[in-house]
């Protein structure tokens, strides 16, 4: 099981986010409470150790990467990207010719997700073409792009899955909600190729601040899910 943990502010929580095990780490340059500004996310990105994925949020402009946005990306080679805005199989392609792993984010509102992302031409889930490396699925919110901390029904994605509406997928990224103590629950729940958290393993009140202590008790839960 693969850990991402998003909504990463500084040097300091980069750094223990890596020693506590994570897979990969989330810079949000989209919107707000934990929002860097470019300056911010280079110092964070030139302090990455080895082997510590960056996975850039960035809201797509006219099918786009903004320009200061995708020269920072070529500064530090990153090539995920956590996508919002109107993702389009043109800007896939796109993002795909050059290299870029995008991984959009699918808002789960209700039972019907799996159908109305598929009917979209936003995801271009089952094509070959212009395939997107993972799917994010997040809690809807009206309000929001991410970053409830809500939980959505996990057995939708089951029923989803039982049901075909998920074959041909790309791997699934689970967010919305998840902390130390429901981790592994979701996991068993959803069977996901990845689990993301952000929120659930902040100090208390204080977003965009990682509690080490938290970090390292989410990532062993979730990499020994499914040996309990």
């Amino acid at each position: 099981m693969r850990v991402k943990i998003c909504g990463i502010t500084s040097t300091e929580d980069a750094t223990a986010a890596a020693q506590a095990g994570a897979d990969a780490i989330g810079l949000n340059l989209v919107g707000g409470r934990r929002q860097l500004e470019l300056s911010q996310a280079r110092e964070i990105l030139a302090s990455l150790p080895p082997m510590l994925t960056a996975v850039v949020l960035v809201r797509l402009e006219n099918g786009r990467v903004p320009d200061e946005i995708l020269e920072l990306l070529g500064e530090f080679w990153v090539s995920h990207l956590q996508l919002y805005g109107q993702v389009s199989a043109e800007s896939l392609d796109i993002l795909l010719q050059d290299g870029f792993r995008p991984m959009p984010v699918v808002a789960v509102k209700d039972a019907s997700f799996a159908q109305q992302a598929r009917r979209s031409v936003a995801h271009g889930l089952g094509s070959i073409t212009h395939r997107p490396a993972a799917v994010v699925l997040d809690t809807f919110d009206a309000a929001k792009e991410g970053g409830t901390g809500k939980v959505f029904r996990w057995e939708w994605v089951t029923a989803a899955r039982q049901a075909g509406e998920l074959t041909d997928w790309p791997p699934t990224i689970l967010a919305g909600g998840l902390n130390p103590d429901n981790v592994v629950e979701a996991i068993r729940a959803v069977q996901p190729y990845a689990v993301d958290v952000s929120s659930g393993v902040e100090v208390a009140n204080v977003a965009g601040k990682k509690d080490a202590d938290k970090m390292r008790a989410f990532v062993h839960n979730a990499k020994h899910a499914m040996e309990r």
